[in-house]
C-alpha cells in the first residue's frame, strides 16, 4: 500500500500509525485546537440531548446513534493499555481516552432515556421491562456489529471511525423529525455542534493522514457538513 492510501483498486484510507502520530506531533498546536473543539462540542451535544429529553419527556438521541457512540467511545477508552504500550502514551490518544470516559457515561444516560421515553412512543403495547430488555439486547447486538466492523477495518488509531461517528446520528435525526412530524427532541445547537465536531475532526485527520485529503473524503465532508444544516432548516 502506498503511504497516501492509493491502491490499484482505488483510494482507501490507510495509514501508518507511527507516521500519523509523528505528523500530529509536528503540528501539535493546530491538532490540539481541533481536538479540544471536537471534544468540547461533543459534551455540548450530549448535555443538550440529556437536558432536552428530561424537559420534553421524549428520547432525543436515536437508538442506533447512542449505541454506536457508546461502543465506539468505550472501546477507544478501553484501549488505554495499547496506547501506553505500543504508542508510548501519546498525548492525543491519552487526551481522547480520558475525555471519552465522560462521553460514555452520558451515552449510557441517553440509552436509559431511550428506554424511559421511547417505550410509549415506539412500543406502547409492550411493558416497560419488555421494552428495556429488547433495548439492552439491541445495544448488545450493535456491540457485536461494532466489534466485527472495527476488527475488519485497518484503522488502529480509530481515525476512520471517528470521522464516521462524528456524523453518525445526523440522518437518524432527520428520520425522527419526519416520523414525529414535529421538532420535538431536535435542537439547532446540537446540529451546529455536529458541524463543529465534524469539521474539527476532519481537519485533524487531514493533518495526520494524506489519505483523508482525497476526493472521496472531500465528498463525504461536504455532504455531512451540509446535512446538519438541512436538519436545522427543517
Amino acid at each position: 500500500k502506498a503511504a497516501n492510501g492509493r491502491e490499484a483498486g482505488g483510494v482507501v484510507v490507510h495509514y501508518d500509525p507511527v507516521q500519523a502520530l509523528a505528523a500530529i506531533d509536528a503540528h501539535r498546536p493546530a491538532v490540539l485546537a481541533c481536538l479540544v473543539l471536537a471534544l468540547g462540542f461533543s459534551f455540548v451535544y450530549f448535555l443538550i440531548a440529556v437536558r432536552m429529553a428530561l424537559r420534553q419527556k421524549v428520547y432525543v438521541e436515536p437508538f442506533l446513534g447512542a449505541s454506536v457512540f457508546f461502543w465506539h467511545d468505550l472501546s477507544f477508552a478501553a484501549n488505554w493499555p495499547v496506547w501506553q504500550s505500543e504508542y508510548g502514551g501519546h498525548w492525543g490518544l491519552a487526551m481522547w481516552s480520558i475525555g471519552l470516559c465522560g462521553t460514555v457515561a452520558l451515552e449510557a444516560v441517553l440509552i436509559w432515556q431511550f428506554i424511559r421515553y421511547g417505550h410509549e412512543e415506539i412500543m406502547p403495547s409492550a411493558t416497560r421491562p419488555q421494552f428495556a430488555a429488547l433495548t439492552i439486547a439491541g445495544v448488545l447486538g450493535v456491540g457485536a456489529m461494532w466489534w466485527l466492523v472495527k476488527e475488519t477495518l485497518d484503522d488502529p488509531l480509530f481515525f476512520v471511525t471517528f470521522a464516521i461517528t462524528a456524523i453518525w446520528s445526523t440522518p437518524f435525526h432527520t428520520g425522527i423529525m419526519l416520523r414525529r412530524r414535529n421538532t420535538l427532541g431536535q435542537s439547532v445547537a446540537m446540529n451546529a455542534s455536529v458541524v463543529v465536531i465534524f469539521a474539527a475532526v476532519s481537519a485533524a485527520l487531514m493533518i495526520a493522514v494524506p489519505a483523508f485529503r482525497s476526493p472521496p473524503y472531500y465528498a463525504f465532508l461536504a455532504v455531512f457538513l451540509l446535512w446538519p444544516i438541512v436538519n436545522i432548516a427543517m
